[in-house]
């Protein structure tokens, strides 16, 4: 079953989207899952399966709550977000400027360590 939710605000002949799809698509993800526990279903997996866990920078800095992309940036260059575990670097080859997605559960789990802790990885 595929569940399609188009949210427009129709002014004139453009429609304007009110919120993005994929931040729309995460929230109905997040519901599902919530609805699943509820329910002790075991089709749990099959919710986690289809759920988008890497992110581009942009769409990744609004959902972790940074102001703007550059933030986020900065927070791979500090050691904040490592290479390989919160980012990850997907630029094609022979490409000189990194197109970075984050995951943002491990971005969450690496949040909320405590900052000593992750200074010294």
């Amino acid at each position: 079953m595929q569940l399609q939710i188009k949210l427009v605000l129709v002014m004139g002949d453009e429609p304007e989207k009110l919120i993005p799809e994929s931040q729309l698509k995460r929230w109905l993800a997040d519901a599902l899952l919530g609805v699943a526990e509820q329910l002790g279903a075991n089709s749990q997996r099959n919710v986690l399966k289809n759920r988008q866990e890497w992110f581009d920078t942009a769409e990744a800095s609004m959902l972790l709550g940074y102001d703007d992309p550059r933030q986020l940036r900065q927070a791979v260059h500090s050691g904040l977000f490592r290479m390989g575990i919160e980012v990850r670097d997907k630029r094609k080859p022979n490409a000189h400027k990194p197109r970075w997605q984050f995951h943002i559960e491990q971005c969450h789990k690496r949040l909320k360590e405590k900052p000593e802790r992750r200074k010294g990885r």
